[in-house]
């Protein structure tokens, strides 16, 4: 969607806004007036009646009393006027249907208007000889309030329509630059580094026309020089020795695999770029670069660690890159903004060469953007940053964040909802035994949520019922429908859970799922598993053995997914001692590849057997991955080269 239209909508959506507000408080104030209007009318009625009356009562001439009350009646809007007469316990009533005329019935049934009922004392001297009620009309309300709303809607929609027309007409020709600045964009994107001659007379436009043409001519000095250079660097060992963090091998392999994955949503991609790390190393010798190095790295890892799946790597000398699988533009604005605060300390305790101390470029990228598509837009984010100066930041607003952040109470509500009606449903994915496809280890289960006839799969909503503290709730659904689910069926299982971090991280979590589990039959629980990813385990591990020390109570199995994605020194295995791993799928593509690349899966495979602990690798796709896979003493193997995640009942 463009600006354009994004800005007209906005200004439909501000008038039907403010258009609401104002007719809401103009038809409360009509109605509360019409209202009060009837209720004093009814009452000085009803009183003006029992003065007129009061002698005729005490003559007991109810002719007199009865042509008395059809008089009132006639005079005013009343539905029903009642006299009571005590002496003889008897009503004389005159009433009669409310007609209500030029009222369109929906806004009768809309509007509850309510009609007051005046009541006054019938005496004589110190006598008191009955009561008269006197009952208002709504149809002269109804009337007045529908007059009023109708006019004020038809004055607003002639002046919305004219200020929408007015104000679009003004905003295309404003927007006029900014469709070349869009073509100089794209062009820039591509590798066309080309310059607008004819500059907008808006002093802001005009700004940024400026600043893109000098970004367009630094960038294509820049370009041939670095265009060599960007090659990834091909390595045995994943991690840099320097920072700690994943190298520009690792993160390509990590990158590959994620975005082969069919279920990718939405992604944050993240540059950042060290300054003046030439004049360290020159000036302050190479100790202190890699002082500034590593304290960037550390605070690099605090704030982008806190993800889930995440991915983070240093890829040159002064630049790091980062994957944020699941992330909206607002979060992410937040994710760079934090990180940049806490780069800029480092002027304070003088590890940095001077106040500049980096650059971040960031953009959020949905399922349709390739990786190579993807890191332009990044480079391209970065370029902008450093053209605005030293510690500056630019986060692209595409609109898939925009859509997702706009959407985030929505997705609340609909987890919500789904947790209350348990709408989940289920898919399974078989995992084959390595020496034989035909023979099934376990068959993993994802989870979609069912809203209003759509499905959306897990990768949608278990960020967000994290955020939104619902992660147990969620978890605790799809427990209990995998349950129901595996006592109905007669397929072989294990059938395995995948669990959240948020959720086991709970006590509460830990202790209802050891009650369920202590209620299944023996057979139920030899057809369950569950799983944690390795982040998680490395961020909460006393929960996660608290957590297999439970599943291992009942006999059920425990695994851990998504093994290597992470550096660490593997003591967590000797801990939680898992009943299986799966190894990541960048792994997986790597020891498939070139046989210098394979070494890595050979380790693990080696580490694990020796534990004892069966090894699955994920993201095999086709049959001769899984034949090369086999000599590297693999147990599983999962991926749609061996089998789609299909609906559980088929």
């Amino acid at each position: 969607m463009t600006l354009f239209r994004q800005l007209l909508i906005t200004i439909v959506l501000l008038l039907s806004l403010m258009l609401m507000v104002v007719m809401a408080i103009n038809f409360q104030t009509t109605k509360s007036y019409l209202i009060d209007q009837l209720r004093s009318t009814t009452q000085d009625s009803a009183t003006t009646l029992s003065m007129q009356i009061s002698d005729f009562m005490a003559l007991e001439d109810y002719t007199s009393v009865e042509s008395s009350v059809n008089a009132v009646f006639d005079s005013g809007y009343f539905s029903r006027v009642r006299v009571h007469v005590y002496a003889n316990d008897q009503d004389i009533v005159r009433s009669n249907s409310t007609v209500i005329s030029g009222v369109p019935q929906s806004f009768i049934d809309l509007i509850d208007f309510e009609v007051p009922t005046a009541s006054a004392v019938i005496s004589n001297g110190w006598n008191e000889l009955g009561q008269v009620y006197v009952t208002g009309s709504a149809g002269y309300g109804y009337y007045q309030l529908w007059m009023a709303t109708r006019d004020l809607l038809i004055s607003f929609l002639a002046i919305g329509a004219i200020s929408v027309l007015l104000g679009g007409l003004l905003l295309r020709w404003l927007f006029k630059p900014l469709a070349e600045v869009e073509k100089q964009a794209e062009a820039i994107q591509q590798r066309r580094f080309i310059q607008m001659k004819t500059l907008p007379k808006t002093r802001e436009l005009k700004s940024v026309v400026e600043s893109m043409n000098r970004m367009a001519a630094k960038l294509e000095r820049e370009f041939a020089a670095e265009a060599q250079t960007a090659q990834w660097l091909q390595a045995k060992a994943f991690k840099d020795p320097v920072s700690g963090l994943g190298n520009r091998n690792f993160f390509e392999s990590q990158v590959s695999a994620h975005f082969a994955e069919s279920d990718r949503t939405y992604d944050g991609l993240i540059l950042i770029s060290l300054l003046d790390l030439a004049k360290i190393n020159n000036e302050m010798g190479y100790e202190a670069a890699d002082n500034f190095i590593r304290s960037s790295a550390e605070i690099l890892e605090k704030h982008v660690n806190v993800f889930q799946n995440s991915t983070l790597a240093r890829l040159n000398g002064a630049d790091f890159v980062s994957l944020v699988p699941n992330i909206e533009t607002g979060r992410l604005k937040e994710l760079v903004a934090a990180i940049m605060s806490d780069l800029h300390d480092l002027v304070g305790a003088r590890v940095s060469y001077s106040e500049a101390v980096a650059n971040i470029g960031a953009v959020v990228i949905d399922a349709s953007v390739d990786r190579s598509n993807a890191m332009a837009q990044a480079d391209a984010a970065l370029r902008s940053a450093k053209q605005a100066g030293p510690n500056k930041f630019n986060v692209f607003d595409s609109e898939t964040g925009q859509q997702m952040a706009i959407g985030r109470l929505a997705w609340k509500e609909m987890l919500e909802h789904a947790i209350n009606h348990r709408s989940f449903v289920l898919r399974r994915q078989s995992v084959a035994a390595s020496y034989d496809r035909n023979k099934l280890l376990q068959q993993e289960l994802f989870a979609s949520l069912e809203f209003e006839g759509k499905q959306y799969h897990a990768g949608y909503f278990i960020g967000l019922a994290e955020q939104f503290d619902l992660g147990e709730q969620v978890d605790q659904v799809i427990i209990q429908l995998v349950i129901e689910a595996v006592q109905k069926t007669h397929t072989s299982g294990p059938f395995v859970v995948n669990l959240s971090a948020s959720a086991y991280a709970k006590m509460s979590f830990v202790s209802w799922l050891d009650k369920v589990l202590q209620e299944l039959s023996e057979e139920v629980k030899n057809n369950l598993a569950f799983e944690v990813s390795e982040q998680s385990v490395l961020g909460t591990e006393d929960h996660a053995f608290l957590l297999a020390q439970t599943l291992k109570t009942h006999k059920v199995k425990f695994g851990i997914d998504n093994v290597g994605k992470q550096f660490s020194a593997f003591q967590y295995l000797q801990n939680l001692m898992p009943d299986y791993v799966k190894v990541d799928p960048s792994y997986t593509k790597l020891a498939v590849g070139k046989e210098s690349e394979s070494f890595f899966m050979h380790t693990l495979c080696k580490m694990f057997n020796s534990l004892n602990i069966d090894v699955i690798a994920t993201g095999v796709e086709t049959d001769k991955q899984a034949e090369i896979l086999k000599k590297f003493d693999i147990s599983g193997v999962q991926g749609y080269g061996v089998g789609r995640p299909v609906p559980f009942n088929d």
